[in-house]
This record gives C-alpha cells, structure tokens and sequence, in this order.
C-alpha cells in the first residue's frame, strides 16, 4: 500500500528531504484499518511506528511530552476562559451593588427630606398650637411629596408627639378643638424672650426625649 499525499505526510519544519514508503499488506487489513481510522490515519499509523522505531524511547518521550503540553494548554484556556466569566460575574454584581447603594442613598436623602417635613408639622402643633389632620393643605401637600397618604403623615406624627392631645390632629368638623401645646413659649410675642416655656422662643422639645419622656414603663423593671 502506498500513501504519497504531501497533505497526509506531514512534513517537518526541516531541510531533511522527505522520502516514500511502500507497505504492501492484505486487503483486509488496508479495509479495516481504513474502517477505523480517520482519514489519513494510516500514514499517521506507519509515521508514528517507523519514528518509534528508528528513534526508540525518545520518540516516545517526545510524542508524550507533546501530549502533555496539548493537555495543560487545554487546561490553561479553560481556566482562562472560567476566569473571564468569573470577572465578568464580578463586574456584574459590583455594578448592581453601586445602583443598589445609589437607591439607598436616595431613600436616605427622601427620608431626610421627609423628616425636616414633619419637623415642619410639628412647629405647627407644638409651638404654634394649630390643628393637623388628613385634609389639611400642608399634610397634603407633604404627603403627595413623600408618597404617602395624608393618613399616614397624621399617623406618622402622633406617635412622635405622645404629649399632643389625640383633637390636635382633628379638624373642628371631626371633633378637633384647641389644646394646649406641648413648647408653646408663654410669651412668644417677645420675640426676646429667653428660658421661658420649653426653651427660647420657637424651640421644640427633641424627639429623642420626648419618646424617652412618654415611653411605656415596664412595670417588671422596677421588681
């Protein structure tokens, strides 16, 4: 049998001239080699066979080592390849705790924004002793702003101020009336006015210590 395709050969890199090789061998054999071999798999057979025997161990050594360098190669762009994905990962999850940080400062800022508002309100009962309820303009107007429902800013408010009086938060159709507010200066119209009242004029008492003030006590903690 005789293979003389230059494509099949496999020619070295070499200046050393290339010769042929005639194998003569039974039909059968040349059909069932050919059955289970790739395409141009015998002359690959009897390539790899006649280095082997002409250069004995080294060959062998060489074709492993060559074998080996094909597998770490393979192993080196799998991970390479399972490293990109895996930055490609953190990338992803750094960029969604940035938008998750930017919505929480935004919450943060809303919050605050909403606090000062309802310091506002609180101006309104505690010192200048109005009524606020759900229909009240400024209640509105500061809920729409927050999202929120008018009730909900009233119910907001009422635990904050435990010694505002349940009318102040009522209109005078629901039942609201005047009262008596909590940091009203009892001369605030002496604008000069000093220690008088909670403090000077127009100051309220902080909520840290109105909650403190009005927090239910429990009656095991005196046992």
């Amino acid at each position: 049998m005789n293979e003389t395709s230059d494509e099949e050969m496999n020619i070295p890199d070499t200046e050393e001239r290339m010769v042929q090789v005639a194998v003569e061998v039974p039909e059968s054999v040349r059909d069932g080699a050919k059955a289970k071999l790739p395409y141009g798999g015998m002359s690959q057979v009897i390539r790899e066979e006649l280095n082997r025997v002409a250069f004995g161990e080294e060959m062998g050594q060489r074709s492993r080592l060559e074998s080996r360098l094909e597998d770490v190669r393979e192993e080196r762009d799998k991970l390479q390849r399972e490293r990109r994905e895996l930055n490609a990962k953190l990338e992803n999850l750094e960029d969604q705790a940035k938008d998750i940080e930017r919505k929480l400062d935004d919450l943060t800022t809303q919050e605050d924004r909403y606090e000062a508002k309802l310091e506002s309100l609180e101006y309104n009962i505690r010192i200048e002793g109005r009524n606020l309820f759900a229909d009240h303009g400024q209640v509105e107007s500061i809920a729409a702003e927050a999202g929120k429902s008018p009730e909900g800013v009233i119910k907001d408010l009422k635990p904050r101020n435990p010694d505002v009086p349940d009318e102040a938060f009522l209109s005078g159709l629901d039942g609201g009336g005047g009262f008596s507010p909590p940091d009203k200066n009892p001369k605030s119209s002496l604008k000069s006015a000093k220690n008088i009242g909670y403090g000077k004029d127009g100051e309220m008492r902080p909520l840290e210590e109105r909650e403190e003030k009005y927090r239910p006590r429990d009656p095991d903690a005196d046992n």
